[in-house]
């Protein structure tokens, strides 16, 4: 192929691809006025560090309540505890309003800023429905973003409509270097039981 095709050629590649990135929107980082990544340290008055709490199921994280605000009723991140100490890994919030309508204004904005999600987050029943959808970060590090409503009860934050945004190669490297720091130590059974583009300030960016 001669030289000047060839140029002509990519030219046409790198701007499908540049209108493609466009139209799908930047990879989101940031929930609720969180980013992650950051420390929780830098949200004093956001994320309650002193209600911390362990999970059994994954020692290498910490999970810290996010305080209320006109979008949100209730929330949470979880920090790292061995890779990077107080480092947000994921967030995860609760809106307000509780509505099916709301839920599909959501929704609607959200397929018009990301695309087409990766997966549906559902059940046949109808009694939760939601989708993911699926970015990297400028590490290529896999992120995902979960929009879901739960007319029963969310074992985490309760019936209505919830979004959540984890970074999961910062996940993955806080589980294994908390697993590596403790190779041959025996874990205890978990118990059973239980379960700026336009800014509107519900939405992640």
């Amino acid at each position: 192929m001669p030289n000047r095709c060839r140029r002509l050629v990519l030219a046409g590649l790198l701007v499908l691809f540049t209108c493609a990135a466009a139209q799908a929107g930047a990879p989101p980082t940031n929930l609720a006025g969180i980013a992650l990544g950051d420390e929780a340290s830098r949200y004093k008055g956001r994320i309650n560090a002193a209600k911390a709490r362990p999970l059994e199921a994954a020692p290498w994280v910490r999970r810290m309540p996010v305080a209320p605000d006109k979008f949100f009723a209730a929330g949470y991140v979880l920090v790292g505890v061995c890779a990077a100490p107080g480092r947000v890994v994921r967030v995860k919030m609760r809106y307000h309003d509780d509505s099916l309508e709301f839920y599909r204004k959501i929704s609607g904005e959200m397929l018009s800023r990301y695309g087409d999600p990766a997966e549906y987050k559902g059940e046949l029943d109808g009694r939760v429905m939601g989708n993911k959808w699926g970015f990297s970060d400028p590490w290529l590090r896999p992120l995902s973003l979960i929009l879901q409503r739960t007319e029963g009860q969310d074992p985490e934050l309760g019936a209505g409509n919830t979004i959540k945004l984890t970074n999961w190669g910062l996940l993955e490297a806080e589980r294994a270097c908390w697993q590596e720091r403790h190779a041959g130590t025996p874990r205890a059974t978990p118990k059973k039981g239980g379960k700026p583009v336009q800014d509107n300030g519900y939405l992640p960016q």
